[in-house]
């Protein structure tokens, strides 16, 4: 198996930490004989074609949403968590990251509510008032 991990223009292998959380994963879990690699490209091509790139989505945020997908499906297929098991703890992350203030750390414990003792406040749902202005 051969690892291509070329540095962005920038000198940066990934774009985010999610990205090489996913890639070692993904990586150890081969080293440790979880699963053969031809597995891993015949469901990560799976996925390439189900699920292109989005419009206005980075290649690289492409790809690793799609490997994302791919290691999601793995992990079901090797009885290591079922798919709703996976589909509810994204949720569950998706709400912890959506209640936790600006620069603090993201905690699932935040899935429920914001942390207490933060200068945070929920967005407002309501519009805000606009008047004219003079000229």
């Amino acid at each position: 198996m051969m690892l291509d991990l070329t540095e962005t223009a920038d000198g940066r292998t990934f774009d985010h930490p999610w990205q090489a959380h996913a890639f070692s994963l993904t990586v150890q879990l081969y080293k440790d004989g979880r699963f053969a690699w031809e597995d891993w490209v015949r469901i990560f091509s799976a996925e390439i074609e189900a699920a292109p790139a989005l419009p206005g989505e980075s290649i690289n945020d492409a790809y690793y949403r799609q490997w994302v997908r791919a290691l999601e499906v793995l992990i079901s297929q090797l009885g290591f968590a079922p798919r709703d098991q996976l589909a509810a703890r994204a949720e569950e992350w998706r709400r912890a990251y959506r209640n936790t203030p600006h620069g603090h750390p993201i905690l699932l414990a935040n899935a429920v509510c914001a942390p207490s003792g933060t200068h945070y406040q929920a967005p407002l749902r309501a519009p805000i008032a606009v008047s004219a202005g003079t000229r």
